[in-house]
């Protein structure tokens, strides 16, 4: 069975969705009185500098991007 290009991205952003909750699980299990305020920052600082953030989340050594210049 063939998976469509449409439905990896799909899984993708439902990973996406699943991890981000799984995120804010945890910061409020470890923080109770977290606003959401705090929620929000921490989300971003979290997208912006989780491991594999700066090298767009891929693993090994970065490609060059010029191979996808026309």
């Amino acid at each position: 069975m063939k998976i469509e290009p449409y439905d990896r991205f799909s899984m993708v952003l439902q990973l996406l969705e699943i991890a981000e909750r799984a995120f804010v699980y945890k910061l409020r299990k470890r923080r109770p009185a977290i606003t959401e305020q705090e929620i929000e920052v921490a989300i971003k600082d979290w997208y912006a500098l989780r491991p594999g953030a700066s090298l767009g989340d891929g693993l090994g050594v970065p490609g060059d991007r010029r191979r996808f210049q026309r």
